[in-house]
């Protein structure tokens, strides 16, 4: 019960954090979709397409179940560091959070205007895991950000960062497994048809 209280009163103090990432985050998404940023994703999309080429042939080699796992390590793992990336660089580079959650938006964005609003369905089953997890993450990395910034006799760092960890591991991390999981049968199922 205290445990849960702690949390709360964590989270109720990112509060100020999650409203500026999210706000960042979607008018990045906005930017996105009205085409500002397709210059910087066009060649990267073009690129990660070639790559993905193979990927029907590697599909059929194997049981859906193997893939089903691939994925789901190669998703969450990616996912979970990119998340871990987000929190530990705050007191090291605090610009690096905020231009995380920018590209990402921007990338949702730009990827909806090639491809339609239809992006925003698939992204749904899976999102409503990752994206708070993503954005907590980024918020954590800011308040620690700030923390840097504090005269030395107020700086709680240390603290700090303990605490964003610990967040990290007990809400962060099993929404990033929920996530996984619903990307990596999404991806199968619309590969094997």
């Amino acid at each position: 019960m205290e445990e849960e209280i702690l949390l709360r009163e964590y989270l109720y103090s990112l509060r100020f954090y999650i409203l500026l990432v999210s706000l960042i985050f979607i008018g990045s998404l906005v930017l996105g979709y009205m085409g500002f940023m397709s210059e910087l994703f066009t060649e990267s999309f073009e690129k990660i397409q070639q790559l993905s080429g193979g990927l029907k042939d590697f599909t059929q080699l194997y049981p859906s179940w193997i893939i089903f796992v691939a994925f789901f390590i190669v998703i969450f793992l990616n996912n979970a560091f990119t998340c871990f990336f987000n929190i530990i660089t705050g007191p090291l580079i605090g610009i690096f959070p905020l231009f995380s959650a920018a590209l990402n938006g921007g990338l949702i964005g730009w990827f909806a205007q090639e491809e339609g609003l239809i992006v925003f369905l698939a992204i749904v089953p899976h999102g409503i895991f990752e994206l708070p997890a993503y954005l907590l993450s980024v918020a954590i990395g800011l308040r620690l950000a700030r923390e840097v910034f504090k005269r030395k006799g107020e700086r709680r760092l240390k603290m700090t960062l303990g605490e964003g960890l610990r967040v990290y591991l007990i809400l962060i991390v099993p929404l990033l497994i929920i996530a996984a999981l619903i990307e990596s049968a999404l991806i199968v199922a619309t590969t094997n048809f």
